[in-house]
């Protein structure tokens, strides 16, 4: 019996020494990038903060673009002597404005290095705007395109949505209010056209997205400006149109590009897939130095666990307040953090839960340095949550501010009327209707929303603004209300620190925390993502584009806008929440 056990141990053992050297030689080989190697990034799908470097999330990645492998990729491929060149193809990439700057700039640093950039986009729109898969693919030297291809570059515009016809024609009335006179999300359900606010502060929005739009293509094309604006009043074109107005330098489909590449500057190259590049090698866990933490908070904020949210949040996850407040106790009380970066990409959520992560951010501040690193949108409650930060930092087109709050209820006893229900109810308490859904505020209810309720968050919120951002309650007030602002719109105002993408917020937190700029730093993400064994069970969030996406999903945008609008009013008196998403394409 004993013999038999030891020989069970003797093979066991065997078995796994076999498979761990299997582990090495392929984990080598996976990592040799040989001289001369070009270095390829494909932007499909939608562009998502936070990836994963192990095996599964490799082999899951295809359908989404993760922000941060494809900075890891370029930024090591920098200053990696085997790769001299970057071919970025864009095949129907679903971005913000600011995650598409943020690209933009990584390649341009790339070139920077005296390494060559090539891209190919199989079409800037099919007949849909194409302004942002144009935006990132002009940032390569040469750009091609297939010959069928469209240059959908017709501008930028937002088209908003109102239900109040509809909800008088149904008999649903909503009682719902918002502080501050550009807070406008609840506008959906409270009004049948445009306020003059709601007006103005779209305009704004447009006219500074606009600008940065056209004088970007028109530094990475070499073109005026205004021949880039005219150009737009003429669109679309075909790609031959393209080609024809230099927007574009060659028209060739992608095998032919491909070729073309393996084979750049006469001379052979090996192709590498980014995706294969960034992923850790099996030890990376055994790395030691200095390092910063990242924690990212993106999505619709929730209270507790958040997760899988495909209609209601960008990216398709919610960001729960359980497992954020968890990640910054765990920075907090880690000796080998030195700095945290808070990477926000939310247009805001619930007061309380909002509340919860602002209180963990600030405990974490008065511990160790901490910057703010604003992605597509950080507003209301996204704005909220970033005011402990010693510096933040936000790129041109990040939609921020919306300094203002919303809630009530709907009552909707008079459109089942319409159906033959009614309803009855035993009360005890003067205000024990105050959330029922089959009544309207008394008038006292009504004071006690918009005053108490509402009102003292809002002060709330100007006060801590004021305090974070050393500005006088006046000065906040002006530039509140609810309005949002781009983010080169908030530098002038004071909202944040600097301009700057990622990179840029990691070189502050290395400053702030006495490191040398030019030291290599190890950065770990949280919250903490699912295992292996959880993703191969089928745990964690699952991107909402792997249910909805492509023209699909243009198609139902109005609706979704509609039903992220209804969210607003989920939890009674209290939304910190930006209902501009999507914006722009």
């Amino acid at each position: 019996m004993l013999k038999r056990i030891m020989r069970w141990i003797v093979r066991a053992a065997a078995t796994v020494l076999v498979l761990f050297v299997i582990a090495v030689v392929v984990d080598y080989f996976t990592h040799r990038v040989p001289s001369n190697s070009v270095l390829e990034i494909k932007l499909s799908g939608p562009v998502v903060e936070r990836g994963s470097t192990n095996w599964l999330g490799t082999l899951r990645g295809n359908n989404q673009t993760a922000l941060d492998n494809v900075r890891g990729a370029i930024h090591n491929a920098e200053h990696d002597q085997r790769i001299i060149g970057l071919s970025l193809k864009v095949i129907d990439p679903q971005m913000e404005m600011a995650q598409a700057q943020e690209i933009t700039a990584m390649v341009g640093a790339f070139a920077k290095a005296g390494k060559w950039t090539a891209a190919y986009i199989e079409t800037a729109g099919e007949f849909a705007p194409g302004n942002l898969a144009y935006l990132v693919a002009s940032s390569a030297d040469e750009v091609s395109m297939m010959p069928q291809g469209e240059l959908n570059l017709v501008g930028i515009g937002m088209r908003e949505i109102f239900l109040r016809g509809t909800l008088d024609w149904i008999g649903v009335r909503p009682d719902l209010y918002a502080i501050g006179k550009y807070k406008t999300a609840a506008n959906i359900f409270l009004d049948k056209e445009m306020t003059p606010p709601q007006r103005e502060a779209d305009q704004g929005l447009i006219d500074s997205l606009y600008s940065q739009l056209t004088a970007q293509i028109a530094a990475q094309r070499h073109l005026e400006v205004s021949a880039v604006n005219s150009l737009i009043n003429q669109a679309p074109f075909t790609a031959a149109d393209g080609l024809r107005d230099r927007l574009i330098d060659k028209l060739e489909y992608e095998d032919q590009y491909d070729q073309r590449i393996k084979h750049y500057g006469g001379t052979q190259h090996q192709i590498i897939d980014y995706a294969s590049y960034v992923r850790q090698p099996l030890f990376s866990g055994f790395r030691s130095g200095s390092k910063i933490a990242v924690v990212y908070g993106s999505g619709e904020i929730d209270r507790g666990s958040g997760g899988y949210d495909p209609l209601l949040s960008p990216g398709g996850s919610s960001m729960g307040s359980d497992p954020i407040t968890e990640a910054f106790e765990q920075v907090r009380n880690d000796d080998s953090v030195k700095a945290v970066i808070f990477r926000i990409d939310s247009p805001g959520g619930s007061v309380i839960a909002s509340e919860l992560i602002r209180r963990a951010v600030e405990l974490t501040a008065k511990k160790k340095p901490l910057i703010v690193s604003m992605s597509g949108y950080a507003a209301s409650g996204g704005y909220w949550i970033s005011t402990p930060a010693s510096k933040i930092f936000a790129d041109p087109a990040t939609v921020t501010g919306s300094i203002g709050v919303l809630g009530g209820k709907f009552n909707i006893a008079p459109a089942l009327a319409r159906l033959g229900v009614n309803t009855e109810g035993i009360y005890q308490g003067d205000n024990v209707t105050m959330f029922d859904s089959f009544t309207d505020f008394t008038p006292q209810q009504e004071s006690m929303v918009r005053d108490r309720m509402l009102g003292e968050v809002y002060q709330q919120f100007v006060q801590r603004v004021a305090q974070s951002r050393h500005l006088s309650v006046e000065k906040v007030q002006k530039i509140a209300q609810g309005r949002v602002w781009t983010g080169e719109q908030a530098l002038g105002l004071k909202l944040v620190d600097r301009i700057g993408d990622f990179d840029a917020a990691l070189n502050e937190a290395k400053k702030e925390a006495r490191l040398p700029l030019t030291q290599p730093v190890q950065l770990v993400s949280l919250p903490r993502q699912p295992t292996l064994i959880e993703q191969l069970l089928g745990g964690g969030a699952v991107s909402s584009h792997a249910v909805i996406g492509g023209a699909f999903n243009r198609l139902i945008e109005p609706w979704l806008a509609v039903l992220r609008a209804e969210r607003i009013q989920s939890g009674g008196a209290g939304a910190l929440y930006c209902a501009h998403l999507p914006l722009i394409r």
